[in-house]
């Protein structure tokens, strides 16, 4: 399945970058099958000339590793797919779905990114993805989610509807878009982010 650019030809962009978050890994960073289809349908997209840059999410969240998960998926994409290392850029302070969001968001805007964006899930995931990113992001981009196949249970569904009860209680209130406030909130409000669960930020 490894594929390269040839030098020279001029690629058709559809997206400014493709949005990959992340799933689960070992302690060595290998990425378990969830991650490794979120991969690979990112980097088919890549290749089938969607997009000249890759974004990949995710933190170091293992407590007997110091890999963060984007990094993981970051080489799998370079060795397993033979994807150019500079078209890959990664976040490594995302704790979540909404962190992804946060924070992919503020990247691409440091890098003067345009406002088109592909986001690669799993399939169960893509509805709470779509009004979590359409949120984070606000009207003026334009945004497009996908999922790649999974076995789908109906504890996944069920635990998907509580999240999104629970993301749109924490940041009730608030305009899409608002930069400032969404931050606030999560820093303040969101247990993986407000030293709850997790260290604060």
């Amino acid at each position: 399945r490894v594929r390269t650019i040839k030098a020279g030809v001029k690629r058709r962009v559809i997206y400014s970058a493709i949005i990959v978050l992340g799933n689960l890994m070992s302690k060595n960073g290998e990425l378990n099958n969830e991650s490794k289809g979120r991969m690979d349908l990112a980097i088919d997209h890549f290749y089938n000339g969607n997009a000249s840059r890759i974004v990949t999410c995710g933190w170091p969240y293992r407590k007997d590793s110091n890999i963060a998960i984007c990094d993981a998926m970051r080489q799998y994409a370079i060795k397993i797919r033979d994807v150019p290392s500079d078209a890959i850029i990664t976040t490594a302070k995302s704790r979540d779905t909404v962190g992804d969001a946060v924070f992919s968001k503020r990247l691409l805007k440091s890098k003067n990114d345009e406002s088109n964006f592909l986001i690669v899930t799993s399939d169960y995931h893509v509805s709470r993805t779509s009004e979590i990113f359409s949120f984070i992001y606000g009207r003026q981009y334009r945004l497009k989610v996908v999922g790649s196949p999974t076995e789908q249970t109906q504890n996944l569904i069920d635990s998907e509807k509580r999240s999104l009860i629970v993301f749109r209680n924490t940041f009730y209130g608030i305009m899409p878009g608002d930069d400032e406030s969404i931050y606030q909130r999560l820093c303040e409000d969101h247990p993986f982010y407000n030293g709850v669960s997790h260290p604060k930020i």
